[in-house]
């Protein structure tokens, strides 16, 4: 590969300019960033649906296709079916624009989209336009742009990285993100959505990068590595992180037979924890220089990626993708999880709750598969406040959920979730040993799932304002920062109750162990790192908890989050997923007993029935307005749940007015019989069958 020229280097520090280093203990100072506009109609909800995104010169080159290809690429775009589609509620419609095979090869395809979206604004639809963000087809895209020969992404032979599609589809390149000139070429496209098109929204499909081995070290990313350390530390930062200060020669992780990446369970080498990093910053940068064009173009076009959700997959890891930092860029994302609600015979209760958390924890929508059950589209209007993408609005389920919810959209949009209980997702923690940090979240998080008891994810930014919360969860949250450590005892100090699990606080945030650990003199109880690590190994998990008080919070600690069952063997790169470890532990009662006492009673929900009836609680403050969330999602096995007993506190000074029940499974509104006893508003529900909102006036 040929040198870098000084004009390559002049691009390579602006591009370095843009971005923020985090998460560093000594570094050079960041720039605050702006935070961007936002669509202000995506407040109001969204309904999803429409053709294909697929031009048709790509399903020809996928090969496979009907006969009748042509025809349904024509459909896909046809006024007839944007009728069809309004008619059954949809609001937004979805087609292609852009799928990675150059702007001359795909003209003809584009002026299609132009013309769909016309039409669909002549009807009333905004529009959803498909770019793909990580593919260059590279046969036709090389013959009209041969310079993007030297934009792909090249792995450490120097070989091209492809997308993972299957063998059948090895002409699909991923470009680099660390290549300004292919960043160059994404904003011409992205002018082209927004300025000719003129979409709502900008769908970005493919979000992310191959997990290692299949990580870029093209002439771009080695440079913009080096010059990423350069820029986030000073010279003593890096002699701490490394040893030295002249990073002027660390590379980009290698491989080999003997020591694959999907058998890493710990992460520990600065280089590599740094290149993680990087990789994750690239992303995020490369997504903020787009969006700030979109947002300088039309504030109120709407920014979108599929880069999945919470599956218990080690993305920053495998994908290069640090959440916290790009979903500061959209208004939506999509999860293409499938973790269809249902209840398990061997009792794991799966949802996409994790998922709807995570956009909630950043002002976003989630977009997921919620047309192929009733639980599911439940799921939405409960965690989500909004349907989001409905697939086909014309089966009559769907249909059912579409017209309840447009006729009760006030109590979804704007509404703000209600749940004073906090469950922190450490970067650090998860990102450097997956195995047991992921699994000690999934686990807690399951506990207060089927405890209903509501709560937030928050992720490390928020630790610094927790004015929201009575209670902050650290399930393993081994990698703390003395920041962190700090706003964490102002917390509890302050009133605040903490809930710490296992191995919390025991390593600093690049996961060098503590001297003493950092939640010393809040926790008892807590065993040096080596006994977990035993314990892992022994496949036992024991240990009884405490409970104290410190300054003028209350602490518990659990030195154990048992698995119910034999600890399942863990998949290649150690993911946490659902079809094998989504359970409540053993001592899930007494971890939601635990979160009660630490809040002193002040956790707003309490709501009898079985395990697999799930809720959440929103609310909207300035109309004095609470909304109790139902969902059954046992209802193949139990259609009817019914007598279920609920107590909600009402906020300080607040007076009850009113309870009443809306539903897609009953006709109309009624009243519900209620009684308040020392702030508490109690009543029964009479019966649930798969989703009920209980509409408190206060």
């Amino acid at each position: 590969m040929s040198s870098m020229t000084r004009r390559d280097c002049a691009k390579l520090a602006a591009l370095a300019a843009l971005r923020v280093p985090v998460r560093a203990a000594v570094q050079v100072a960041a720039p605050r960033i702006a935070p961007l506009p936002r669509a202000k109609w995506v407040e109001n909800g969204i309904i999803d649906a429409g053709g294909s995104h697929e031009p048709y010169t790509f399903v020809v080159r996928r090969g496979g296709q009907r006969l009748d290809a042509r025809q349904e690429y024509e459909h896909a775009q046809s006024e007839e079916l944007i009728r069809r589609l309004k008619n059954e509620g949809v609001e937004v419609f979805h087609t292609h624009l852009y799928k990675g095979a150059g702007m001359a090869h795909e003209r003809a395809e584009m002026e299609d989209a132009r013309r769909v979206a016309a039409i669909a604004h002549k009807h009333g639809l905004r529009v959803d336009s498909y770019i793909q963000w990580d593919t260059m087809i590279y046969e036709p895209f090389f013959v009209e742009e041969p310079r993007a020969q030297e934009w792909i992404q090249r792995d450490a032979n120097g070989q091209p990285i492809m997308l993972i599609y299957g063998f059948q589809q090895s002409y699909r390149y991923r470009p680099c993100f660390s290549n300004p000139d292919y960043l160059d070429y994404l904003k011409k496209i992205v002018r082209f959505a927004v300025e000719e098109v003129k979409t709502d929204l900008i769908h970005f499909d493919n979000f992310d990068l191959n997990p290692e081995p299949e990580s870029c070290h093209c002439r771009w990313c080695v440079a913009g590595f080096r010059e990423f350390l350069r820029r986030k530390y000073t010279d003593a930062g890096r002699k701490e992180r490394f040893g030295f200060a002249n990073t002027d020669y660390v590379n980009p992780p290698r491989w080999n037979r003997s020591n694959p990446p999907e058998e890493m369970e710990i992460i520990f080498d600065p280089a590599i924890q740094e290149w993680i990093d990087y990789r994750c910053q690239s992303m995020a940068d490369a997504l903020g220089t787009m969006a700030r064009l979109i947002k300088s173009l039309n504030p109120e076009v709407a920014v979108e990626v599929n880069p999945h959700g919470i599956t218990g997959g080690n993305r920053a890891w495998q994908a290069g993708l640090d959440h916290a930092r790009f979903l500061r860029y959209t208004e939506a994302f999509w999860s293409e999880e499938r973790n269809v609600p249902a209840v398990h015979p061997d009792g794991r209760i799966i949802s996409t709750i994790r998922s709807y958390k995570l956009a909630r924890a950043f002002q976003n929508t989630l977009f997921t598969y919620i047309a192929l059950d009733q639980a599911a589209m439940a799921e939405a209007l409960a965690f989500n406040q909004t349907l989001g993408t409905v697939g086909d609005p014309g089966a009559p389920d769907m249909r059912r959920y579409i017209a309840f919810y447009k006729q009760n959209r006030e109590l979804y949009s704007r509404a703000v979730d209600a749940g004073n209980v906090a469950l922190l997702r450490s970067y650090p923690s998860i990102t450097y040993h997956n195995a047991r940090a992921q699994l000690g979240a999934v686990l807690v998080e399951q506990a207060l799932i089927q405890a209903k008891i509501p709560f937030d994810l928050v992720f490390d930014e928020h630790l610094q304002d927790l004015t929201k919360y009575r209670v902050l969860i650290l399930p393993e949250s081994q990698c703390l920062s003395d920041a962190q450590l700090v706003a964490i005892r102002r917390f509890v100090e302050g009133g605040g109750g903490l809930v710490a699990t296992g191995m919390a606080g025991l390593y600093d945030h690049w996961r060098r162990l503590r001297v003493t650990p950092g939640l010393a003199g809040m926790v008892a109880g807590q065993r040096p790192a080596r006994a977990y690590q035993e314990q892992v190994e022994r496949e036992e998990e024991s240990g009884v908890p405490s409970r104290s008080q410190y300054g003028g919070g209350r602490v518990v600690y659990f030195p154990a989050v048992p698995f119910d069952g034999p600890l399942p063997e863990m998949e290649p790169y150690f993911t946490i997923s659902s079809r094998h470890f989504w359970k409540a532990p053993t001592n899930w009662r007494e971890i939601a007993k635990a979160v009660r006492w630490a809040a002193r009673g002040g956790v707003p929900l309490e709501v009898g029935g079985p395990e697999y009836l799930i809720a959440n609680l929103t609310a909207h403050p300035s109309r004095r307005q609470t909304v109790i969330h139902l969902v059954n999602y046992g209802y193949r096995q139990t259609p009817s749940i019914k007598q279920i007993p609920v107590r909600y506190r009402l906020p300080e000074g607040g007076r009850f007015r009113e309870a009443r029940l809306v539903s897609p499974d009953f006709p109309g509104s009624r009243t519900l019989s209620a009684k308040v006893a020392e702030g508490m508003v109690e009543f029964t529900l009479p019966e649930l069958k798969v989703y009920s909102a209980v509409v408190l006036g206060w």
